[in-house]
């Protein structure tokens, strides 16, 4: 159990090294007036912390740096998300006013704003819904070689999808498609559509259609790229700041990681389910060895009316936890009233 003052002691020397990045002396604790003690005082706490795993001397110096087992205790026991200033507040609004014309706008506006007032890699993704209803089914020629497949959803979106014309398409039977699709899946979720074109879709496209080209694929591969459009991620570049020690391949497959929409579902599953507020992975606790060096911060956002989702920043594990989160916070509530408002438009 730390006393009081060893906590403060902790609690400064993490906050003075996320924002320096240097070393922390007992003077440099001392002058900052947290703490009503002597240097000697000072430095016979930061012995005991180090002793006990929680920060660590930086080679002969006498400064001291958090340990990850340090950020741990910081995160579960004293960090607190910083207020973000009113101004700071109107300025994010006002951004994401001007520039949310359709729902996608929400997710990667909240992915460019979070990155720009953060200088780490945030990462959003938009509620995976099964409220969502498919309105309306079209499917338009656009010339001799191409079509498309236009999904309208209950939330105002408009998905759509170019495919080649497959060999001796006629127009009959694009209107058979458009009007058994409007028959038999039009106001049905978006959980029910697909799981009826992976089970019984195909076989009754085969019963009651006469043609030769493979409906139900082409409307798994539009529903499929409607999924893929719900992660967004900005920021990529602001790694490079934090890499110096990973070697140029590490550093290709970092960004690899960041591209395969798998790969970080499979990273951040576990925060979206979360009931929590917000949780905090911090260096070796990732099953990726590339991420090691890193922290990610997740939030976990739900909407009434469009589903859950998340909102996650990935920097090192020296981040400024406590303005990340207070940033992350506000894009939430301002995200929140956007969806309310497509939904009630």
């Amino acid at each position: 159990m730390l006393t009081p003052r060893q906590l403060l002691v902790l609690n400064n020397i993490i906050e003075i090294f996320t924002r320096d990045g240097e070393p922390i002396s007992s003077q440099s604790i001392v002058k900052k007036g947290d703490i009503q003690a002597s240097s000697a005082t000072i430095r016979n706490e930061m012995s005991t912390l180090e002793k006990i795993g929680l920060i660590e001397k930086v080679h002969s110096s006498s400064g001291r740096i958090p340990t990850v087992k340090g950020y741990r205790f910081y995160v579960d026991n004293l960090l607190k998300p910083k207020q973000i200033h009113e101004a700071k507040r109107i300025e994010i609004k006002d951004f994401m006013d001007k520039h949310i014309f359709q729902m996608q706008d929400v997710f990667y506006q909240s992915a460019e704003l979070i990155s720009q007032l953060t200088n780490y890699t945030a990462i959003v993704l938009g509620p995976q819904s099964n409220l969502s209803r498919l309105t309306a089914f079209r499917i338009l020629t656009l010339n001799d070689q191409q079509m498309m497949i236009l999904l309208q959803l209950d939330n105002h979106e408009v998905q759509s999808m170019n495919f080649r014309i497959p060999k001796g398409l006629e127009t009959e039977h694009i209107k058979q498609v458009t009007q058994f699709m409007n028959q038999n899946l039009v106001g049905e979720s978006l959980a029910t559509v697909y799981r009826a074109l992976k089970t019984d879709l195909p076989q009754m496209f085969d019963k009651y259609l006469e043609m030769n080209w493979n409906v139900p694929e082409m409307l798994k591969r539009s529903f499929q790229s409607y999924s893929n459009e719900r992660m967004f991620v900005s920021g990529k570049p602001n790694l490079l700041d934090f890499t110096e020690d990973m070697q140029v391949g590490q550093v290709k497959n970092l960004y690899r990681l960041l591209d395969n929409e798998g790969s970080l579902l499979s990273l951040l599953k576990v925060k979206h389910d979360a009931e929590n507020t917000f949780d905090i992975q911090i260096g070796d606790e990732f099953e990726e060895q590339l991420l090691e060096s890193f922290s990610l911060v997740t939030v976990p956002y739900q909407d009434q009316h469009f589903g859950k989702g998340f909102i996650a920043v990935l920097g090192p594990t020296n981040m400024t936890y406590d303005s990340t989160l207070g940033v992350i916070q506000v894009l939430k509530e301002e995200l929140l009233d956007k969806l309310e408002d497509f939904y009630l438009e």
